[in-house]
């Protein structure tokens, strides 16, 4: 984890875990990481970390209203790499942070580990602000970034789903 916190900086910083139960193919899972064309474009790896994929794609934050949800998405660059694999699915590094406006928004570095029938996201993020940003995260800007994390998570599962429709349909 000391890895994790040294990604984000010497920032005060606040942990993220989320979980999601799934029903598909752990392995076909790490290999989706391994190849995340799915989430964006590739783009070139962080030249520290030549090892990751760098993916820049759109984040998306869903807020529910009780007409419809209202999405707001955000340009990201994503950076992911399988570190190893598992008897049920593998362990993956996996950071984001903003394209554009970087110091207004939060900037994670974790895990993602794929299990046999669950995801798990852990690590941490840094808030903008600092202290005062820490603070304002514990009232109301953590339960946005645990939505971020579900929809990176949902977005994984959906992708695999699709994947293995195209699969099974006659050529």
């Amino acid at each position: 984890m000391e890895s994790v916190i040294a990604a984000v900086g010497s920032q005060a910083y606040t942990r993220l875990d989320v979980s999601r139960a799934f029903h598909a193919d752990a392995r076909r899972l790490c290999e989706a990481i391994s190849k995340p064309d799915w989430l964006g474009r590739i783009v070139e790896s962080p030249p520290d970390r030549p090892d990751l994929v760098r993916v820049e794609t759109d984040l998306a934050l869903t807020l529910r209203s009780d007409s419809s949800p209202l999405v707001f998405r955000k340009a990201a660059l994503v950076d992911l790499g399988v570190r190893s694999m598992t008897e049920d699915g593998c362990i993956s590094e996996i950071a984001w942070r903003a394209a554009s406006f970087s110091p207004l928004f939060p900037v994670f570095a974790g895990h993602l580990v794929i299990g046999h029938t669950r995801l798990h996201l852990s690590g941490v993020y840094a808030p903008p602000g600092g202290q005062l940003g820490l603070l304002i995260d514990r009232a109301m800007i953590h339960r946005f970034a645990e939505r971020t994390a579900r929809w990176f998570l949902d977005r994984l599962v959906f992708t695999l789903q699709e994947l293995a429709a195209k699969e099974s349909q006659p050529r």
